[in-house]
């Protein structure tokens, strides 16, 4: 029992046992002013005085647990009948509150792409209703409430097939998602191991930074005499140095640095590439060259990539490989086409890159990986392994780009 109600209670007890002898006692002074003028004791009076503040501040701690009716009460057989709506075990009302958070989670889920995602609206909808009718404080357990506490409800299962993707084995994804497809649908399982149903985040305004004041150009005209010209002030450039090639000491990630005058066959990449990517909770997403392609220190895994180059270079093309998790490596694949899985909850531990065709000699293909507690790895060449093998670890990124040889 809630401590609060083995108070009133004991309170309320104790005063029950004072009134039968108090009543006794003020029905003999009654009597005895009643026949002789006699005066109530004092005692009395102070034992009277006593009662009635006890009875007030009993019948305040009723107020505070809001059972507004015991402002009205005048005896204390009418605070006894109001206890009872106080007997709600804590265990009942942790059981709520445990119903009532997993109800919160669900509406906060959303569709990436269908604002209105019928079945989404559907789980949503049945959320909406159960918040409305499990009570906070109820001396009954709701029925439904127990269920959800205790996971055994497909709203459950849904919340944490979303939240939990990366942590659920094979076997508990597919109870999970039989779950889901039992109650709500088969579409909205497929939704969610393709990354498009998620958690709404709020998002929190960009402070816009102030932009340095550029320094006025100032035109001058001839010097006269011996003094001294005067200076023209010109706004600074900062001239950024080419990056190094894979075979220079230092290799730089991030973008490419602005050059003024093209060359021959460009240092820098002028081929551009479309880069897709799978990633867990995120769905397909689609990138360039020099881009980085995923996310970092989200705990996110790559399912599947896809590279063409975009524009097509007659007489070059490319094709690639991964290392995926308990299917290990894949066949040469093709560029434009998918390699990898969606939706099978099988991350990308490491892949391979190359160039052919008879302009593929021309030409150099470079790509790096973020992966799993070691970060960003080298960037590897032509063919060479990016990544791990056996170790559990996952690719969370990648960055591919093609340089022109000189």
């Amino acid at each position: 029992m809630e401590p609060t109600y083995e108070t009133l209670k004991q309170q309320l007890s104790a005063l029950s046992q004072r009134y039968t002898n108090l009543g006794n006692l003020l029905a003999e002074a009654a009597q005895h002013l009643k026949t002789a003028g006699t005066p109530p004791a004092k005692t009395l009076i102070d034992e009277l005085i006593a009662y009635s503040k006890d009875f007030s501040e009993i019948q305040q701690k009723f107020i505070a647990q809001g059972q507004k009716g015991a402002g009205q009460a005048t005896s204390v057989q009418q605070l006894q009948n109001l206890l009872q709506s106080l007997t709600a075990t804590p265990g009942h009302q942790k059981t709520h509150l445990q119903a009532l958070a997993i109800l919160e989670r669900v509406l906060s889920l959303t569709h990436s792409e269908q604002a209105e995602f019928a079945p989404l609206q559907t789980a949503k909808n049945q959320a909406r209703e159960l918040q409305q009718s499990i009570p906070q404080k109820n001396p009954e357990l709701h029925p439904v409430a127990e269920a959800l506490a205790t996971g055994n409800h497909p709203l459950v299962a849904l919340v944490n097939l979303v939240e939990k993707q990366d942590q659920l084995d094979d076997n508990q994804w597919a109870v999970l998602e039989e779950q889901i497809t039992t109650a709500f649908g088969k579409s909205l399982g497929v939704a969610i191991s393709r990354g498009k149903i998620n958690f709404m985040v709020q998002k929190t305004a960009a402070v816009p930074t102030a932009k340095p004041p550029i320094p006025d150009i100032v035109i001058l005209d001839e010097p006269q005499g011996t003094a001294n010209p005067e200076l023209i002030i010109v706004p600074s450039i900062d001239v950024t140095k080419l990056p190094p090639t894979i075979d220079g000491k230092n290799i730089v990630f991030g973008k490419a640095p602005l050059t003024t005058k093209f060359q021959g066959k460009a240092t820098l990449s002028n081929l551009n590439l479309k880069l897709l990517v799978h990633l867990q909770g995120l769905g397909d997403r689609t990138f360039t060259a020099r881009e980085y392609a995923g996310t970092r220190g989200q705990g996110r895994r790559l399912e599947a990539f896809q590279i063409q180059l975009d524009p097509a270079i007659p007489g070059l093309s490319l094709r690639y490989m991964a290392h995926i998790a308990t299917i290990g490596d894949t066949p040469w694949i093709p560029e434009g086409q998918l390699v990898g899985e969606r939706g099978k909850n099988r991350q990308i531990e490491g892949l391979a890159i190359e160039l052919i065709g008879p302009e593929s000699t021309n030409y150099t293909v470079f790509y790096t990986a973020h992966v799993q507690n070691k970060g960003d790895v080298p960037v590897c060449t032509n063919g060479q392994y990016c990544g791990t093998k056996g170790q559990g670890l996952r690719v969370e990124g990648i960055k591919v780009w093609i340089e022109a040889k000189s």
